[in-house]
C-alpha cells in the first residue's frame, strides 16, 4: 500500500494474528475486518466507544482509565471470538498434525511440502531438491455455466463433495504417476496424435478410450496420462486423510450421543465435551489440509509443481460437472417426454441447480402446500435422481479408465423459488438443506446486493 514497514522476526516466537486466522479459515466475505465489525457480526458486541476524543493518543493522554478499559475490552472480544470459533486451536492442530511451524499454517505450499516429505521419509524415499517451477502461462480454471436468468420454481441443488481432492484420487494424479511424453510407447504416441483430447471431445464421447486399459493409464481432459498400476503418493496421502476425517467425525458423533446418557455425572460430561471438541478440531484440520492440496499443486513455488498436473485437475473438474449436467438433462427430457429442454438452470465448479418445476407440475400438480411438495422433491431426489447420478459417474470413471470412482455428488438444497441475475449471482428460498427441513424457509444468497460488502449495512435487510 505504498508504505514502508520495518519488520522484526524474533527467533522462537510465532505470531498468529487473529485477523489473518479469520480471513484464512472462515471462508466468509465481510465488509470490514476491523475488530469492531467482526465482533458485531460474530458476537453481537462492539468495541468500547471513545468518540468524544479525536484520537487514541488523546484518549491515552486525557482519560487513562478509559484507555485501559478500551484495551481490556479488545482482549476480551478476541478471547470471546476464540471461545466461539477456536481458530487458534485449529491453527495449533494443523501445525502439530502436519509437523510444521505455527505460522506455516498460513501457507499451503510449506504445509504440503512437509506432509509429502514426512510421508515419503517413512517409506525411506528422499524428496528431490527444491527447484522453482515456472508458470509461463495461465491454465484453465473451473467451469461456470451461463445461467438461465429469471425466476424458477421448485429447484434442487446437488453438490460434489471435496471435488479437487477426489479428482486427484480418481485420476491417480501425482508427480510420479504422470507419464512423460519421452516414455510414451508407439501406441500411446499414435493415440495422442490422432485423438483431439479436450473436455468437449470427452464429453461427447467422440474418443474411443478402450486403448487406455491396454496402456494401464487414465486420461485427463488436457491430454495428460497418469499410471494406474499403483496408487500415487498424493492420492494415497489424501485417501488416508479423508478416511481419518470420516473416523474423527464418527468419534465426535459417538461422544455427543454418550453425553445424553451420562447427564448426572458432571465429570463424565465435561470429559466427553472435551472429546467432542477434540475430534471436531481434528476432522476440521483434515478438511482444511485436504482443501489446501490443489492450491499447493497449482502453485509455482511448490516443490512438485507441474502445470500439466494443475491443468489436469481443473479440466477433469470441468468434465465432471458438465458430464452430470448433460446426463441429468437427458434423464429429465426422457422422463418428461420433452424435446431438448435445458433443466439445469446453472452449474458452477462443483454444483448444479436443477429445475424440478415441470416435473412437480406433471406428477404433483397441487402445489398449495409447499412442505408436501418439498417432501415429494426429496423422495424423487433420493429414490430416482441420486442413484442415476451415481451410475452416471461410474460410467465416467470407466470411460476415462480412472483409478477408482470418487465423484460423490449429494443433494444439497430444496427451494420453492429461485432467482438468477447473472453468473454467481442468485437467491434461493430454501426449505430443506442436506435433509434438514426448516420450520421457516431460509434465504441463501450469492452475489446479491443484500450481502455485498459494498452495500451499506442499513440497506441490506430492506
Amino acid at each position: 500500500m505504498n508504505r514502508e514497514q520495518q519488520v522484526y522476526e524474533i527467533e522462537g516466537i510465532a505470531v498468529l494474528d487473529y485477523i489473518e486466522l479469520y480471513r484464512k479459515f472462515t471462508y466468509s466475505q465481510q465488509e470490514s475486518y476491523r475488530l469492531d465489525n467482526i465482533a458485531h457480526v460474530e458476537l453481537g458486541e462492539k468495541k468500547l466507544d471513545y468518540s468524544e476524543f479525536e484520537t487514541l493518543h488523546q484518549l491515552y493522554k486525557e482519560d487513562y482509565q478509559k484507555f485501559i478499559e478500551y484495551n481490556v475490552k479488545d482482549v476480551e472480544l478476541v478471547e470471546k471470538l476464540e471461545d466461539k470459533m477456536k481458530l487458534i486451536e485449529l491453527a495449533l492442530t494443523l501445525a502439530y498434525d502436519n509437523k510444521v511451524n505455527y505460522d506455516d499454517v498460513f501457507t499451503q505450499v510449506r504445509m504440503w511440502d512437509a506432509i509429502v516429505y514426512n510421508y515419503l521419509l517413512k517409506k525411506k524415499i528422499i524428496i528431490p531438491q527444491m527447484k522453482r517451477g515456472e508458470k509461463k502461462s495461465q491454465y484453465e480454471g473451473a467451469y461456470v455455466k451461463d445461467p438461465i436468468l429469471g425466476m424458477h420454481q421448485w429447484v434442487a441443488s446437488f453438490d460434489l463433495n471435496s471435488l479437487y481432492p477426489h479428482l486427484i484420487m480418481q485420476y491417480n494424479i501425482s508427480m510420479e504417476t504422470l507419464v512423460e511424453p519421452a516414455k510414451y510407447t508407439d501406441e500411446m504416441k499414435q493415440f495422442i496424435a490422432t485423438k483431439k483430447v479436450n473436455v468437449d471431445t470427452l464429453l461427447s464421447q467422440q474418443i474411443n478410450t478402450e486403448e487406455l486399459k491396454d496402456f494401464g493409464v487414465t486420461l485427463t481432459p488436457n491430454g495428460q496420462m497418469f499410471r494406474i498400476n499403483e496408487q500415487g503418493v498424493m492420492p494415497e496421502i489424501m485417501d488416508t486423510m479423508y478416511k481419518d476425517r470420516t473416523r474423527y467425525k464418527k468419534l465426535a458423533l459417538e461422544a455427543k450421543k454418550k453425553i445424553a446418557t451420562v447427564l448426572d455425572d458432571k465429570n463424565q460430561v465435561h470429559y466427553l465435551e472435551k472429546q467432542v471438541a477434540r475430534y471436531n478440531n481434528l476432522q476440521l484440520a483434515k478438511r482444511v489440509t485436504l482443501n489446501c492440496a490443489y492450491g499447493a499443486m497449482g502453485n509455482q513455488y511448490f516443490r512438485f509443481f507441474d502445470i500439466r498436473i494443475a491443468e489436469g485437475i481443473t479440466t477433469a473438474g470441468q468434465l465432471s460437472i458438465r458430464w452430470i449436467e448433460q446426463k441429468i438433462n437427458k434423464y429429465m427430457n426422457l422422463l418428461l417426454k420433452s424435446g431438448n429442454e435445458d433443466y439445469v438452470i446453472a452449474s458452477d465448479t462443483d454444483s448444479i441447480y436443477l429445475n424440478m418445476g415441470p416435473l412437480v407440475k406433471k406428477l404433483y400438480p397441487d402445489t398449495s402446500d409447499a412442505k408436501k411438495v418439498i417432501k415429494f422433491m426429496n423422495n424423487v431426489c433420493d429414490e430416482k435422481i441420486q442413484p442415476f447420478i451415481d451410475k452416471s459417474y461410474e460410467e465416467l470413471r470407466d470411460y476415462v479408465n480412472g483409478y477408482q470412482q470418487r465423484m460423490e455428488m449429494k443433494r444439497e438444497s430444496l427451494a420453492d423459488k429461485a432467482i438468477w441475475v447473472a453468473k454467481k449471482n442468485y437467491i434461493l428460498n430454501v426449505h430443506d438443506n442436506e435433509g434438514v427441513a426448516y420450520a421457516k424457509p431460509k434465504l441463501k444468497m450469492m452475489g446479491i446486493s443484500a450481502i455485498r460488502s459494498s452495500t451499506p449495512s442499513a440497506c441490506r435487510a430492506k
